[in-house]
């Protein structure tokens, strides 16, 4: 059974295939639980005879996604070499040598940032510059490593498919969570708030504290336990959750308070437990995924070991007990509860205040919000999910929390030092809100409190003589909104006067890394939503019109485009462009490709217009596939066969009068025929020809044999075209293909006995032999041309006699010859043509 992909993957994977065939990388960032794995067998699938490598951190990731795959009936795909990054960061430069993979899928590619696991990676990218690259992850960005976006790093900004996890609960293809806060740690932060104020010397900031202090006692009291917040949140009351702890010795004592916590929901809850990195060790956790009795309350507490890439069935929530400050983790924990095509609504119980981290529930929320904005406006997808439900149980508490932490900040001239420090580090006071001095104090929150002071919106004491210490350090007096907006606009000057418009790339950031692309997106978002409107002002919109703002910048681009498809249709007299052409600066084929795409409804984005598509209509302007024309084209030929012969008996080697090859095209329908995937409309078409679908070619080891040994006989050689057919209908170039790939071992569960080898031997057949042989007939096109035409410089889009591009092969034994992956004799040979590394 061949893999069904998801519609939104099916969509990333077309994507991901169009940005291979281009530029030989792409990434698909899909939040966890979409199933985005399946992305990277697809292209397995796809190219069944060439060789996949396939990275992952772990060997239990990977099996785990081949488990899931057979659940849906498909077969895994057989030509993965499967590593781990840790595997190959200790491989020989000659162990990576010897992988010699057609294709790459980096999974989880952001761990490929690590410094250790990156040198690995890095070596196998530097021996094959020109093998093809697959990246999945749930996020592009290391967050606690300096914001590093591995998407540039690995891919060059090729992002095929992005979506957040608020777009996917939007679209409906995660569900709608619901979101419970709760505390489990607030005795012992009252207990050590109780501390500092007891050792408080100035009384008057000691009787504030101790006014807060005990309104926060009295919140506490009252405050349901969370006893009460699971019996009353945990709908599915005999389902599995998942319980996320920071070390050994909270997990320990979380389960001692098992009976306590969950007693109300069910008295004898199953509970498990896994803490090893590789949870394939964990007895523990191989129960839990087995357990399948309903009548009780299914509990696993893990310590890291299931954040990322583990799939388990049938979760019906998480309980977050981890603080993180890692958006990649927390993305990964919740993501534990969501997954493509459930019905149900996890629930996920934050215990311990991740709702305030950097990444959060919150910003999930705007995630959908924006989705939601965007598909409204251009129409182009539909919303299933409008809001999810937060339950915020602890808001007083935190409150409180947050209330008396303020009061017993550092004095004036304290927070002032750590300022001075900041600027004399940074060469600024630029601080962001969240930023925390080493020694714990909220820099930011002071230095914003700071200027509502001054603006007269908070009470506070700001002498002139403060306000002069600040501004010694180049206190900017704004508000944070203001100081970014003031950024952002000095960059949009700087790019108006440099590139002479403002039609920024999307992905384009400063010399001084000012994500410029995104801030203009989000601008227009603005002004079409009308959110963020103390932000983006009327006089603001007004500022950016004088710099020629493009508001709609789809119907600039389209009107750009347009222009230079008319030019060029004027020239030439039709739309056939060819591959890689660039009018007036835009890559036109790629473009009309998307249109054609978008047309025929296998493209997401926005729709063309009735006008767009009569004004390409007078551009004459093919709609239909290559492959439907090709599709087109065989039929017909086939047709006039029929009528001709009575029925559609077709030898392989038989090629129509007009030299069309109508038996490869006629093999290739009965090949799609049996896998499946020739469409039911096609199937018909055929029959009603009278096609013969066993009219296979005969693959009989002892006759194909027997016809090389025949042709080695006439020729002397085995230099054989890979579309050679004899007259009995062997097809004699794959079936040696075949051998050299059984021989070097890649074709799983396949063997040649002794005899047969001596056979292959006796006819000069070896698998370097025929590598030879395969690199003399391409480099013989190559020396035909230069003894025609004195130079090298074949266009990219010629064909040769074998149905191979020259360029194309020249241009891998350029990389060859630089990477030192040819003998002598064939460098000798490449030079003879003028051709060095």
């Amino acid at each position: 059974m061949a893999i069904t992909l998801f519609q939104h993957n099916a969509q990333a994977y077309e994507s991901a295939a169009l940005m291979l065939s281009r530029t030989g990388k792409a990434a698909v960032i899909h939040p966890t639980g979409t199933g985005k794995s399946f992305i990277g067998f697809k292209l397995c699938e796809e190219h069944p005879h060439d060789t996949v490598c396939w990275l992952s951190p772990s060997e239990y990731i990977f099996k785990t996604q081949i488990d899931n795959l057979r659940e849906t009936g498909a077969q895994p795909p057989e030509n993965i070499r499967f590593f781990t990054y840790a595997r190959l960061m200790n491989m020989s430069d000659a162990e990576i040598a010897a992988i010699a993979p057609d294709w790459m899928v980096l999974d989880e590619f952001h761990r490929a940032g690590a410094a250790c696991w990156g040198q690995g990676v890095a070596r196998l990218l530097g021996r094959f510059p020109d093998v093809p690259v697959l990246g999945l992850s749930a996020t592009a960005v290391r967050y606690l490593d300096n914001q590093r976006d591995m998407a540039d790093e690995l891919f060059d900004g090729n992002i095929a498919s992005e979506m957040t996890l608020g777009e996917a609960i939007a679209r409906g293809i995660l569900a709608a969570p619901t979101y419970v806060c709760a505390l489990y740690s607030y005795q012992k932060e009252l207990e050590r708030y109780e501390r500092r104020v007891a050792r408080l010397a100035n009384p008057a900031v000691r009787d504030s504290a101790d006014t807060v202090l005990e309104a926060l006692r009295r919140a506490l009291d009252k405050a349901d336990g969370l006893d009460v917040i699971f019996d009353r949140h945990m709908t599915e009351r005999t389902g599995k959750y998942l319980i996320f702890t920071p070390n050994l010795e909270v997990m320990r004592e979380c389960m001692s308070k098992v009976p306590e916590w969950f007693g109300k929901v069910d008295a004898a809850p199953h509970v498990y437990s896994v803490y090893s990195a590789d949870p394939t060790a964990s007895a523990s956790f191989a129960a839990f995924k087995q357990d399948g009795d309903t009548a009780h309350l299914r509990l696993l507490f893990a310590i890291d070991a299931l954040n990322e890439g583990v799939h388990v069935e049938d979760l019906s929530g998480v309980i977050l007990l981890r603080p993180t400050v890692s958006p990649t983790v927390y993305k990964q924990q919740i993501g534990r509860a969501l997954s493509a095509g459930k019905t149900n609504h996890p629930v996920i119980f934050d215990i311990v205040n991740n709702f305030e981290s950097l990444y959060s529930i919150g910003t999930v929320e705007e995630e959908l919000r924006a989705a939601i904005t965007y598909y409204r406006f251009f129409g182009d997808g539909e919303t299933v999910t409008e809001r999810f439900q937060i339950i915020d149980e602890v808001r007083d508490c935190r409150t409180l929390f947050e209330q008396l932490e303020g009061t017993l900040t550092a004095s004036w001239d304290v927070m002032f030092s750590h300022a001075k420090q900041y600027y004399e580090q940074h060469g600024n006071l630029d601080v962001p809100r969240r930023h925390k001095t080493p020694e714990g104090y909220s820099l930011g929150v002071w230095l914003q409190t700071q200027r509502q002071i001054r603006a007269g919106k908070e009470a506070g004491c700001l002498d002139e003589e403060r306000v002069a210490k600040l501004d010694s350090l180049g206190m900017r007096w704004e508000s944070v909104r203001d100081v970014s907006w003031e950024k952002h606009y000095r960059a949009c000057k700087a790019y108006r006067e440099r590139y002479g418009n403002l039609n920024v790339p999307g992905d384009y950031v400063t010399e001084d890394g000012i994500k410029l692309g995104i801030w203009i997106k989000n601008v227009r978002n603005y002004r079409r939503s009308g959110i963020k409107s103390s932000y983006f002002t009327p006089e603001r919109e007004r500022q950016l019109d004088a710099l020629g703002m493009i508001w709609d910048q789809p119907n600039y681009v389209w009107e750009r485009n347009y222009a230079a498809a008319l030019a060029y249709y004027r020239e030439h007299g039709n739309l056939e462009v060819p591959r890689g052409y660039i009018q007036d600066g835009v890559k036109l084929n790629i473009w009309l490709t998307e249109l054609k795409e978008t047309y025929r409804g296998k493209r997401e984005g926005r729709q063309l217009s009735e006008a767009q598509i009569a004004r390409l209509n007078e551009l004459h302007i093919r709609w239909g596939s290559k492959a439907d024309e090709a599709w087109q084209t065989g039929l017909s030929h086939a047709k006039e066969y029929a009528r001709e012969h009575g029925g559609l008996n077709v030898p392989y080697a038989y090629t129509s009068p007009d030299g069309y090859k109508l038996g490869v095209w006629l093999s290739k329908c009965r090949e799609k025929h049996g896998k499946g995937t020739l469409s039911a409309e096609r199937t018909a078409a055929l029959e009603a020809l009278g096609v013969v679908w066993s009219n296979a070619r005969r693959n009989d080891w002892e006759v194909c044999y027997a016809q090389a040994q025949a042709y080695y006989r006439e020729h002397g050689d085995l230099r054989i075209p890979g579309d050679y057919v004899t007259e009995d209908g062997v097809w004699l170039g794959k079936w040696l293909n075949e051998q050299k790939q059984i021989l070097r071992g890649k074709r799983k569960g396949k063997m040649l006995s002794a005899e047969q080898k001596s056979k292959l031997e006796q006819i000069g057949f070896t698998p370097d032999s025929a590598h030879k042989d395969q690199w003399d007939k391409r480099y013989a096109v190559i020396k035909d041309w230069y003894d025609e035409h004195g130079n090298l410089d074949i266009p990219v889009g010629y064909t040769d006699e074998y149905g191979q591009k020259p360029s194309a092969w020249l241009s891998r034994q350029r990389g060859c010859l630089k990477a030192g992956r040819l003998d002598s004799r064939q460098v000798g040979l490449l030079r003879q043509v003028g051709v060095w590394a």
